[in-house]
């Protein structure tokens, strides 16, 4: 963020271009980071039918954090579903667990800090932490509970949405 400060206050053009350029070097690098992630997680869900979920919920150690709301993003639009996209966070050094965090995008329809509400209710120990508004979202959960999480999660979501809530609309305001 700095960097992009630092381009748009900057009063010399030789240093602002400079800025320039390596905001857009970064930018590739993300772009391609992002490609990558995008490509593993399409891979990971050709096994599963989508249509049968309400709900996607993906991990893979090797995602970037600072990217995984973007793929989150992505593959809300591609597939019209909440989405909860996880990567490795840190090890709990008390106990040696692993931590998975990141981030949830949602479609109309589902408030996804309320449904991570209820799944935090019914299922105490899942969640350790969670915040968000109604489209996007933030959790942690201990790696070893991720299987429990995503059924858990898929059974909210059922709960809350109906099969036309799944069916992805386009609005227009003209012709």
């Amino acid at each position: 963020m700095s960097l992009g400060i630092n381009c748009l206050l900057s009063d010399a053009a030789g240093q602002a271009s400079a800025y320039a350029a390596r905001l857009d070097a970064l930018n590739q690098e993300r772009r391609g980071i992002e490609a990558d992630m995008q490509d593993n997680a399409l891979a990971s869900l050709e096994h599963i039918d989508h249509n049968d979920n309400y709900s996607l919920a993906l991990f893979d150690e090797s995602w970037h954090q600072g990217v995984i709301g973007i793929l989150a993003s992505r593959l809300k639009e591609k597939f019209h579903r909440p989405v909860i996209a996880f990567s490795r966070a840190q090890e709990n050094a008390a106990n040696g667990d692993a931590e998975l965090e990141r981030f949830g995008r949602s479609i109309a329809g589902l408030h996804l800090r309320d449904a991570l509400d209820l799944v935090s209710k019914r299922h105490p120990t899942l969640i350790k932490k969670f915040g968000g508004h109604a489209a996007a979202a933030g959790l942690t959960i201990a790696q070893q509970h991720y299987p429990d999480f995503v059924a858990a999660f898929e059974a909210v979501v059922r709960s809350l949405l109906n099969a036309n809530d799944l069916q992805q609309r386009i609005e227009s305001d003209g012709c």
